[in-house]
């Protein structure tokens, strides 16, 4: 790729790899797997909460997996880890064609998890964020619009569900899934220390003199993660992801319970994605340029109103009004959440920092499903579980709203970075 490309700043080119794998992980599984659950349903009988069960079992492991994830990354990078996580991908998917009862359902549902964790998001997040300084939250909003982009794989897959039948389907998922991973896996990499290009691909100047970039800086996992800063940033995320989750699980059945057709349902589904391109972008770039917490809290708020209105609809158009709502709002908070991680811990850590907040949010991904599920078991309706997950989402932006900058630990991780930047540049320095 920088072959191909000498003229491009490299940092778009990680952002190019990560962006398109994340396209194919989010549409063959995160939102292509919705397209399974109802004939998984139909042929063994299981409940809505159990089905949803084994959703929830993959946000969660994948939780528990991304903070090793993490730590693999950080110090082997994200290369080796990409490639690791492609071929698992591909085991796991390819394995899920074959199950026949439910325990190997979740069994590979829960090593789609671990893979997932090592070429999504995440492992692009933190090669990414060695790359930008002033442009970081603009380079992880383009590196996430994949996810949302992804979003009119729906339909397609859709009918190929229905043509060729879900297990069929799904084998063909794993092998694009396999072939297609290693153009993010040769191109994702660390920024190098003396890399020749200038940080954010181009050279600052102020009054006629060109500005050095920010040292590359952070806190130590074990340090950040006490901070009081760290603990509302992670219950604000648990937050948005319970309600994420169960969008993304459930948007297709919940809609076909009211009387929409599979088809229309599907449709909404990719119109929900792109309209979180909008926001992806929209806020990604306003992060740059404000505070990320309150552009983060203005995502919240949208989404939380979405959720509230969401049981009520009774048409298409009404579908459409509330996915405008909940579509930019939640797909608002994929880049500002990690450009605020890095703001607030630095890069050099930001791998394992990153993958400890993914476990606590992962917490509200696997629970939200899972108790909308059983809430619509219980009550035969939707109505109480949408509700309950705009209660949480409410919750969550209390905690965003009181969350603080360790402001002070900022200071002396910086300082000694650049103490150190000043003793390699100058050796006879005491």
């Amino acid at each position: 790729m920088r072959r191909l490309f000498p003229n491009v700043y490299e940092g778009w080119l990680v952002v190019a790899a990560s962006a398109f794998y994340i396209t194919l992980v989010s549409g063959a599984i995160n939102y292509g797997f919705g397209t399974i659950f109802i004939p998984l349903r139909e042929e063994f009988g299981w409940s809505v909460a159990a089905t949803a069960f084994a959703f929830s079992v993959r946000q969660e492991a994948s939780g528990i997996a991304a903070p090793l994830v993490g730590i693999i990354n950080d110090r082997f990078g994200p290369q080796r880890t990409v490639i690791l996580g492609v071929f698992v991908v591909f085991g796991a998917v390819l394995g899920l064609s074959f199950i026949q009862n439910i325990w190997q359902f979740y069994f590979v549902m829960l090593m789609i998890s671990v893979g997932t964790s090592s070429v999504g998001g995440a492992v692009g997040m933190a090669a990414v964020s060695t790359w930008f300084q002033r442009r970081r939250a603009t380079a992880f909003a383009l590196m996430t619009i994949g996810g949302g982009l992804a979003g009119v794989m729906v339909v397609p897959i859709a009918a190929l569900v229905g043509y060729v039948g879900w297990r069929d389907a799904v084998r063909l998922e794993a092998v694009a899934l396999l072939v297609a991973g290693i153009i993010p896996a040769s191109t994702t990499r660390f920024r190098p220390p003396n890399h020749p290009q200038p940080m954010d691909g181009a050279e600052r100047v102020e009054d006629g003199q060109v500005v050095r970039p920010a040292v590359q800086w952070g806190i130590p996992a074990w340090r950040a993660v006490r901070t009081p800063s760290f603990v509302m940033l992670s219950l604000g995320l648990a937050a948005i992801s319970f309600s994420t989750a169960t969008v993304t699980v459930l948007q297709i059945p919940f809609l076909e319970s009211v009387g929409f057709p599979t088809s229309v349902a599907a449709f909404t589904v990719s119109f929900y994605a792109l309209s979180s391109v909008a926001g992806r972008l929209g806020f990604g770039i306003l992060a740059d340029r404000f505070n990320a917490r309150v552009i983060l809290a203005a995502c919240m708020v949208m989404s939380a109103m979405g959720l509230v209105l969401l049981p009520f609809v009774t048409t298409l158009w009404q579908v459409i009004g509330v996915l405008l709502l909940l579509g930019p709002g939640i797909g608002g908070t994929v880049p500002v959440r990690s450009a605020m991680i890095a703001e607030h811990y630095g890069s050099t850590y930001f791998g394992t920092i990153n993958g400890i907040a993914v476990f606590v949010r992962t917490i509200g991904s696997a629970l939200g499903p899972l108790l909308v599920g059983f809430a619509v078991d219980q009550t035969g309706t939707y109505l109480v579980g949408w509700l309950a997950a705009a209660a949480i989402m409410i919750v969550g932006l209390g905690a965003v709203a009181f969350e603080r900058p360790p402001t002070a630990l900022q200071a002396e991780w910086r300082g000694l970075a650049e103490a150190r930047r000043a003793a390699e540049a100058d050796p006879q320095r005491p």
